[in-house]
């Protein structure tokens, strides 16, 4: 090769080397430190003394109910109202129409949909009400028990026949109750803040029924709320503006108020 050749080949590799070394990648902020560690005594406490200071909640914001496997989204207004013991008034409104209300006494549920005309009622362990017909909306999926589970959460407070264990991942630190060998509850809390993040229960077979996801904390709690029934495929995303903890809730908030001329259904039955 002569030299004006070797000069030509160098200068090509040099401008390749270049434009490799020009090019850039996403940056990743590397952590700040260490996550903080968190034994399962610290943890339990956090989460049961969490538990154990709430009482009420007064809230109201925005809800998304969606049914996955039928490909259905519902968005409403909602004021949400509930107490200890499976307590509940929930209404939703779609501008200033109602789309649904639900009651729930602690024993029983009334779910009334104004434009059905119709009001479906049971025990608050049973199912959520079915619509029949091409137009049953996804709310119809909510279930007064997962609404209250989630804004009002029961501490753990582990029997004797119970096991209790904790797992650190990443930013969390998870508390996983089993009995019989098989999963219980999960209460997954912020390693830097112990607040709850996930919460999850499982049936007696120890498979997943609800999983509730907690953040954009304000100091009354969590102003988002997703609950999701994976078997079910549903899920329910409250987005709150207005929040208020351990306000006192007159007890007529939670009895039915029944509607002239509406059917009622027995749930279960």
């Amino acid at each position: 090769m002569t030299p004006s050749g070797v000069a030509a080949s160098i200068a090509s590799l040099s401008l390749a080397l270049a434009g490799c070394a020009a090019r850039t990648i996403e940056r990743q902020a590397a952590p700040a430190r260490p996550a903080r560690s968190v034994s399962l005594e610290e943890a339990l406490t956090a989460y049961d003394q969490y538990c154990e200071g709430l009482h009420s909640i007064s809230a109201s914001g925005d809800l998304d109910v969606k049914d996955l496997r039928a490909g259905k989204q519902r968005t409403l207004g909602v004021r949400l109202l509930a107490t200890r013991g499976d307590r509940l008034y929930l209404k939703g409104q779609v501008l200033v129409v109602t789309a649904l209300e639900v009651v729930s006494n602690g024993e029983r549920f009334w779910f009334q949909v104004p434009s059905k005309k119709t009001v479906w009622t049971g025990p608050v362990s049973g199912m959520a009400p079915a619509a029949e017909g091409a137009d049953q909306a996804p709310y119809y999926a909510l279930r007064p028990r997962d609404v209250t589970a989630a804004v009002l959460p029961e501490a753990l407070r582990p029997g004797e026949a119970d096991a209790l264990f904790l797992e650190t991942e990443g930013n969390l630190a998870c508390l996983s109750l089993a009995r019989g060998g098989l999963l219980r509850r999960r209460a997954c809390l912020e390693r830097e803040t112990l607040r709850p993040a996930r919460l999850r229960a499982y049936d007696e077979r120890g498979e997943l029924v609800s999983d509730v996801a907690l953040s954009a904390w304000s100091e009354a709690g969590p102003r988002r709320v997703v609950i999701s029934r994976p078997g079910q495929g549903y899920v329910a995303d409250f987005r709150l503006d207005k929040l208020v903890a351990n306000t006192p809730v007159p007890e007529r908030a939670f009895e039915p108020r029944p509607a002239l001329g509406y059917a009622t259904v027995e749930v279960g039955q």
